[in-house]
């Protein structure tokens, strides 16, 4: 199969598309390397990923980008909460007209297939002993979260329109190696402290909850999108939650270092309630989970 991965510089798309090759795929990368560095795919290029140069807000780049590809897995966009709110415009461009962009690409050279990342941002606040279904409101509280909104509203405009096989992934808090810094979520954070011997910072009270997935599993569940998905929208999680205090008691714990917990205020458009229900994913895409966090022990070394 030939794939074509915009943001396949990324975190997540490095990942994916060397798995992708070792599954016998041609894989194409797409990315502008506004965040990622050309070095960093020399060794995907070595295994034979194909790179091209562009960006998602240039129709021109993507259509011919997409060009003899049978499915496009869709990773670039901006995906800083802090930064969304400092460039509010810049992010809606990039995440929704780029995402328009490729819906257009795709059409016009007739993909197959097409996956988004989406994220669970979509959802805002929830309640502590709710498990967030894809049938349940969308309310970001972010510019992050709703150009993710947005972005889904003009994918799912386009199904319509186009009869196109396309399937959106919301992904819940993601950790693994090779996380940038500028990106990196708590417990890629957490790491580095720990490597450094510094204390640990949570903004707020530590009580906020999270449903933390592993990027291995990330990447098996846009391959059972590829293999088995037909349009849907689905959450990505583990299905288990954890507060983020207890989160670093675990960190400080499996490091074996005697590490303090610092608080510090709380940060402008941070959810507090976050835990996903899985079964949809499960029932349709053949989605496990096979990853816990037992598996950060591997990182902290």
């Amino acid at each position: 199969m030939r794939i074509l991965v915009t943001g396949g510089a990324g975190f997540i798309g490095k990942h994916l598309v060397k798995f992708l090759i070792e599954k016998g795929h041609f894989v194409t990368i797409f990315d502008n390397f506004s965040n990622s560095e050309k070095d960093s795919v020399i060794p995907l290029v070595n295994m034979g990923a194909k790179i091209i140069e562009g960006d998602i807000t240039k129709l021109q780049d993507i259509i011919d980008a997409t060009k003899n590809h049978d499915t496009v897995i869709h990773l670039a966009a901006k995906i800083s909460v802090e930064e969304s709110i400092k460039n509010l415009s810049e992010t809606f461009y990039i995440n929704v007209d780029g995402t328009k962009n490729v819906l257009i690409a795709c059409e016009k050279n007739h993909v197959k297939k097409m996956i988004v990342s989406s994220s669970a941002a979509v959802y805002g606040e929830s309640l502590p002993e709710i498990r967030l279904t894809e049938d349940s409101k969308t309310d970001p509280i972010s510019p992050y979260g709703e150009s993710k909104v947005m972005m889904e509203y003009e994918v799912k405009k386009f199904i319509t329109k186009y009869n196109m096989n396309c399937i959106i992934l919301r992904f819940f808090n993601i950790y693994g190696v090779g996380q940038s810094p500028e990106y990196a979520g708590v417990i890629t954070k957490f790491i580095k402290k720990i490597a450094m011997n510094k204390s640990l910072e949570i903004f707020g009270d530590g009580m906020q909850t999270r449903d933390f997935v592993s990027i291995n599993d990330v990447i098996n569940s846009i391959y059972d999108a590829i293999e088995n998905g037909k349009n849907g929208t689905y959450n990505i999680a583990s299905g288990k939650t954890i507060t983020v205090k207890e989160l670093a008691e675990f960190m400080i714990s499996l490091s074996g270092k005697d590490l303090e917990i610092i608080y510090s205020n709380t940060k402008k458009g941070d959810i507090r309630f976050s835990q996903a229900d899985i079964s949809l994913a499960k029932k349709e895409l053949g989605y496990l989970p096979k990853y816990g966090l037992e598996e950060i022990k591997n990182l902290l070394n």
